[in-house]
């Protein structure tokens, strides 16, 4: 009887081994990650901030209307900021761009960055409003360098 149990238990360890690897083995393989998306340009991306810009901004990024509403201009030119770190970021991430091709973008969006470090804080609305022509040149700086300099 022992021996019995024993080749039954030798048999179902054979049955079970082959069973598990034959399953195993046909078991789809992992599939690869997909694709990394391609990083749009610069030059477009900046494109699609400018439109987006034209239409949305409540005119006072160009020195309009800002008595109307400072608090909501104040909030303007902070998304503007906001914007051109965005670009900054698109140019740092830039693997087309040789070394050293943006540095000029880089001194422009610098400059920006210390206007907007006038203000203190996101709630300074004067600070902001007196940082905006500033603010507002060094983009405009920066759309003419972008313009000129169409990597892709």
């Amino acid at each position: 009887m022992a021996s019995i149990l024993l080749v039954a238990a030798a048999a179902a360890g054979v049955v079970g081994c082959g069973g598990q690897a034959d399953a195993e083995s046909k078991q789809p393989a992992a599939s690869a990650p997909p694709a990394k998306k391609a990083a749009t340009p610069v030059k477009a991306q900046w494109d699609e901030t400018m439109a987006w810009w034209e239409t949305h901004d409540i005119g006072c990024l160009g020195g309009a209307d800002v008595e109307d509403n400072p608090d909501g201009c104040a909030v303007r030119v902070q998304d503007f900021v906001d914007d051109v770190r965005k670009i900054r970021k698109a140019m740092n991430g830039d693997t087309a761009a040789p070394k050293g091709f943006y540095t000029a973008a880089y001194v422009i969006v610098d400059k920006l960055e210390t206007y907007a470090g006038t203000a203190s804080g996101e709630d300074d609305t004067e600070g902001w409003l007196a940082a905006r022509p500033l603010i507002w040149m060094q983009g405009q700086a920066l759309d003419k360098w972008i313009t000129a300099h169409p990597l892709q």
